[in-house]
């Protein structure tokens, strides 16, 4: 009876769904009207009668798109939200929810794999350096503890959370930069309110960063100012950039990509444990705000029950790097453009989709890493 009840409550209601989001096809049927289309074309034409939106970053939900829709719910497969216009969606009643955290492994591995690549670039060691983690969330913890496996210093940088749980061990950006050998960026983008993060590292900043350090974006491409880190690398032939998000994707900038270690075509974060969990916590919430009674949802079969093998290796670096070659991924080896690359991406398998065999040191280092060992 009460499944007649639910059904009739939603009987007739619409979701344009990006089509390029995973496992998510024939799920909400039973339920919903359902549309798939490529992200980049969802348009206010074909979203003026959907009740509910299904989105990656490339689908922006501003007044734009939705004014005059009868959008009510919009559920993102990201764990950013700069691509929802929240006061337009405050103003009008419209919910939003994203899935914080779903590829936090995926993103600690990329930082791992490129962090490896500049170590053998530069022929040095880990143990000893310092790295400075700026935005310490779901993504950014991760990193601290990779650093901290790695053998590093770890400094951490977040004034929000400074702020509101008393973090005395925080420091400023300023102390963060000037001590860091390396820089990794965790921050949401934003242009307004207390601790904006658009072009966060800039002119009056960078200078400070030491000659030979290594700057690493996975977060968002206006979170650095790509003309003054531009200037600052051709300054310091020693300095070193990992990107993975640029300001105007997916148009980048290709004098900075030429002139990194590592660039690729915003992937950090596209791990199948990654993926299935934003398309699982997107499932989740459409269930709970609307009493579907089908959360907790996973795909059946799972695909992350069977790990991938890791043998033969003797380091921590090893391990990273067997579990991830990220030259693979470089936009300046791939065929196809940027968008195509990204919608048709073979997902890797994070940490935490590895075992790994015969190793009889730092174990409970790579544990912690997320690895299966044994």
């Amino acid at each position: 009876m009460l499944y007649f009840f639910i059904f009739a409550q939603i009987s007739g209601m619409k979701i344009i769904a990006d089509s390029h989001i995973p496992y998510l096809k024939g799920v909400l049927e039973p339920f919903f009207d359902v549309k798939y289309i490529p992200g980049h074309l969802i348009s206010r034409e074909n979203t003026k009668n959907a009740d509910i939106l299904i989105v990656r970053t490339r689908t922006q939900c501003n007044k734009q798109l939705l004014e005059g829709s009868k959008v009510k719910y919009i559920a993102s497969a990201t764990i950013g939200f700069d691509h929802i216009d929240v006061d337009f969606c405050r103003e009008h009643g419209i919910v939003w929810q994203t899935a914080p955290g779903c590829n936090a492994a995926a993103v600690q591995q990329w930082v791992g794999a490129a962090i490896v690549k500049w170590l053998q670039v530069r022929s040095i060691s880990p143990h000893g350096l310092t790295l400075g983690v700026v935005g310490v969330g779901n993504v950014g913890s991760k990193v601290a503890t990779l650093g901290s496996a790695l053998g590093m210093n770890v400094v951490c940088c977040d004034p929000p959370r400074a702020e509101n749980e008393g973090l005395p061990d925080f420091v400023q950006l300023k102390q963060l930069l000037e001590s860091s050998d390396i820089i990794s960026f965790h921050v949401p983008l934003t242009k307004t309110g207390k601790y904006p993060t658009h072009h966060l590292l800039n002119a009056s900043n960078i200078a400070l960063c030491k000659s030979n350090c290594f700057f690493i974006n996975t977060s968002r491409g206006g979170v650095i100012d790509e003309n003054d880190l531009l200037h600052f690398l051709g300054s310091n032939p020693n300095a070193d950039i990992a990107s993975d998000v640029w300001e105007n994707e997916p148009n980048l900038n290709t004098t900075l990509a030429s002139r990194s270690i590592v660039a690729t075509p915003h992937i950090a974060g596209y791990s199948l444990e990654g993926k299935v969990m934003a398309t699982k916590m997107v499932v989740d919430s459409i269930s709970k705000h609307f009493n579907l009674g089908i959360e907790p949802w996973w795909p059946i079969p799972n695909p992350l029950a069977e790990k991938k093998i890791i043998g033969n290796a003797h380091s921590i670096l090893e391990v990273i790097g067997k579990s991830y070659s990220i030259e693979n991924d470089d936009i300046r080896k791939i065929s196809g453009g940027f968008e195509d690359y990204r919608n048709t991406y073979n997902y890797r398998r994070d940490f935490t989709g590895h075992r790994v065999l015969e190793y009889n040191h730092e174990v409970e280092k790579l544990v912690k890493l997320g690895f299966q060992v044994g």
